[in-house]
């Protein structure tokens, strides 16, 4: 299985040129000082006001949302075309690798460059919740942990897998760019546009159907949200409070779960099917 020496090598590769060490620093940054932050938020509302890490989750997931994707895709969408385009990968290629080797390499070394700073920054902010706060939820965190941590794998995977969608790095920036913005900024004004032509109104009044929630939890960071939300307590806008008699399968935190893995594999294995038929 050669793809484990692609892995190591782009792991390597990103520690030589210090990417690694400067994403640690942005995430450990991040992490704790949005820690810290909510210390100060939370000491401004008054004295009665405790600090739990359950609260430090909700006020992070937003943030959370906008920073990996972006970091994720940034640090794969040139990952194969790059290679392509300098013409590099010739040479990768005439090794003992095969084009899926390539690919499932790159996915394991970028997932792992920018899942080390991720968890890093985690761990900060872990220690400045134990260190600062009134009380602190092992369980939650780990899960929350969790979590982001899959997020930051599937972005990557989908940053590889968009660039192992075409020959040029240009074209792999626009392909990166397009996908977030369809999937992350546009997709709530498609579903809110098909809610209007169905309905007449822009916004659902009362309970939302089904399928309005079932299209809005469709993009990777919506679905996380999701399982951030159902998988901890403490939220008031669970979707059990929606469904008080039986939440829906797939609008369950375990369908949320599920729609994160087909992004981590659709997205690298259509890149890769159209990698594998290209003449490099």
């Amino acid at each position: 299985m050669t793809w484990s020496v692609v892995a190591k090598k782009d792991f390597r590769d990103a520690s030589r040129s210090k990417a690694l060490w400067g994403l640690t620093a942005l995430f450990v940054l991040f992490m704790a000082g949005a820690a810290y932050a909510y210390t100060l938020i939370q000491n401004s509302a008054g004295a009665e006001a405790e600090v739990q890490s359950l609260g430090l989750i909700f006020f992070i997931i937003s943030p959370v949302t906008i920073l990996i994707p972006i970091t994720g895709l940034v640090m794969a969408h040139k990952s194969i075309a790059g290679e392509v385009d300098s013409g590099s990968a010739k040479f990768l290629l005439s090794l003992p690798h095969t084009r899926r080797d390539a690919v499932v390499g790159k996915v394991v070394g970028r997932s792992a460059v920018v899942g080390v700073s991720v968890l890093v920054g985690l761990v900060a902010a872990a220690v400045v919740t134990v260190a600062l706060y009134d009380s602190f939820n092992a369980s939650a965190f780990a899960v929350f942990s969790a979590l982001t941590l899959l997020l930051t794998v599937l972005y990557t995977a989908v940053g590889v897998g968009l660039s192992a969608a075409t020959k040029d790095s240009g074209r792999a920036t626009i392909l990166a760019l397009g996908f977030y913005v369809v999937f992350e900024l546009a997709w709530g004004l498609l579903v809110m546009a098909i809610y209007y032509l169905t309905t007449g109104s822009f916004f659902p009044t009362g309970v939302p159907p089904e399928w309005y929630l079932l299209l809005n939890r469709v993009p990777p960071t919506a679905a996380f949200s999701s399982a951030v939300f159902q998988f901890l307590p403490g939220n008031a806008a669970t979707i059990a409070q929606l469904f008080p008699q039986n939440v829906p399968i797939y609008l369950s935190e375990w369908a949320a779960l599920a729609t994160m893995l087909l992004w981590f594999l659709v997205v690298p294995l259509v890149g890769y099917r159209v990698f594998d038929r290209a003449d490099l």
